[in-house]
């Protein structure tokens, strides 16, 4: 019998005779808790907005990597008891990869995937074969079951806590029917009345998620977005230098946009969606062709006769996407970039094409797109960037160039707007600016673009927040009579 033969005969033994089946089992649960551990922790610190159908993919696909980690370490090193403590520990540095990668570089910056992946495994491997050789005794495959059974009891205890956690965090959030009517909220009925003859330009609404205030962005990047901004105004557009959002939360700023005042307060109001918000009636009954695409809600199938849409989905809405992104998974799938960065130009070319099409009715845009939000798919001159930077805050430079390009791109969209339509309204917004700068505060978090072309007309929107920017942009194409909100 060949050594190989008699490792693999040697494992299987121990598996159906060496392992009491009380052990297996306890390694088996350890093996299931350190596994699930991450996707439940992400599910129950998001339970009033994930689905609870999305753990199972991920989970299943990490305990299927670690029974295979399992049986391979188990031959190398002689015992399932030994194959399953490094089997965990392989598992522990397979699902959180990405942040042991960006540990380690931040100590050997040059060091990458394709080198300190071979090296973990390099490492692993030595140590099965050490076990294998050190450990011989049966009280020595005990003490290790004890320890990876202790290291899964860790997990689970966590995992417990998570869920009371969450469970706590659910039944204390208000309900969404329960919640104040705002008195100034508005409805369309209450305003199309007026200025029936009113000119109805077109009117393209962008929300660029995670555009950064210009003062913001050099403060953390050292990137000055100044001379971009004036280029807008020397094309007629209004900038204001200091707006800002009313939320950080994504969700809430869009709700309140869609509502144009400032209606909610916490993502929960939002979490089932709005109900025929507003901004949409109004266009729709004001006799507009509608256009909208959002990656936070749905909108009713009557109030939009072009609904847009991205193939593919974030990170952040995703639980399995979030787990992967923080696996070696990760580096597995190389054609996620492309694809995203596919994504991203379709929709940007969408834009222009429907600019350019003819319409018996005027037309309304309402586009919210995750850019420069990350994944960071695009440097400064739209190459890609390297995947285990796809979410790198630390090195800002990936944000900054994400954010140039995206500014090149509105340029283009802006010059193909204004000469097939002077006459249109533009709106330049950010659901907030970026979150993710260390050490940045609230205020900084809050501060965005912002920024309106009213066909050419000279008006000053500096200090604005979104809300009232958008409130006055309404005034001038529908003819609404709609005053200034506090901020």
């Amino acid at each position: 019998m060949t050594d190989r033969s008699q490792s693999v005969y040697q494992a299987s033994w121990w598996l159906a005779n060496g392992l009491p089946f009380r052990r297996f089992g306890l390694l088996l649960a350890t093996m299931m808790s350190v596994c699930a551990y991450p996707v439940l922790f992400i599910y129950f610190h998001n339970i009033r907005e994930a689905v609870f159908r999305q753990v199972f993919a991920p989970i299943l696909i990490f305990l299927a990597v670690a029974l295979a980690a399992w049986l391979v370490f188990g031959i190398l090193s002689g015992t399932m008891a030994k194959g399953a403590f490094t089997a965990l520990l392989f598992m522990l540095v397979f699902m959180n990869y990405s942040l042991i990668e960006g540990g380690i570089r931040t100590i050997v910056p040059d060091w990458r995937w394709w080198r300190i992946a071979p090296a973990s495994l390099f490492l692993l491997i030595n140590l099965a074969l050490a076990l294998r050789v050190f450990v011989r005794r049966p009280e020595g495959n005990s003490n290790l079951s004890k320890i990876t059974v202790s290291i899964g009891s860790v997990y689970l205890a966590l995992t417990i806590f998570n869920a009371a956690n969450g469970m706590y965090t659910l039944a204390k959030a208000p309900r969404v029917e329960s919640r104040p009517v705002v008195t100034d909220s508005p409805r369309a009925e209450d305003f199309l009345s007026i200025s029936s003859d009113h000119r109805r330009p077109n009117f393209y609404f962008f929300i660029f998620d995670e555009y950064a205030r210009q003062d913001v962005l050099k403060k953390y990047t050292g990137y000055d977005n100044t001379p971009f901004l004036k280029g807008l105004e020397h094309k007629g557009f209004s900038v204001s230098y200091s707006s800002h959002s009313g939320s950080d939360n994504t969700r809430v700023s869009i709700g309140n946009l869609l509502h144009f005042c400032y209606r909610y307060k916490s993502y929960t109001e939002t979490v089932k969606g709005i109900k025929r918000p507003p901004l949409l009636e109004v266009f729709k009954k004001a006799g507009y062709k509608t256009y909208a695409i959002s990656p936070v809600f749905q909108f009713d199938g009557d109030l939009v006769d072009v609904a847009l849409k991205s193939t593919t989905v974030p990170a952040a809405l995703s639980i399995e996407k979030t787990v992967i992104a923080g696996s070696f998974i990760v580096y597995l799938q190389r054609g996620g970039n492309e694809a995203i960065r596919a994504d991203r130009l379709r929709l940007l070319k969408q834009v222009a094409d429907i600019v350019e099409e003819s319409a018996k009715n005027p037309k309304f845009l309402f586009y919210h797109i995750l850019f420069p939000h990350e994944p960071f798919v695009f440097d400064e001159n739209g190459d890609p960037v390297a995947y285990e930077n796809m979410h790198n805050w630390a090195d800002t430079r990936h944000y900054a160039g994400q954010l140039r390009f995206l500014s090149k791109k509105i340029d283009e969209l802006t010059d193909t707007i204004l000469e097939q339509d002077p006459h249109a309204v533009v709106l330049l917004q950010s659901d907030h600016g970026a979150r993710y700068f260390s050490k940045s505060n609230l205020e900084e978090r809050l501060a965005c673009l912002n920024s309106v072309y009213l066909g050419g007309e000279n008006v000053e929107i500096e200090g604005l927040g979104l809300i009232n920017t958008l409130r006055l942009a309404l005034t001038y194409a529908l003819g609404l009579k709609l005053d200034t909100l506090e901020e």
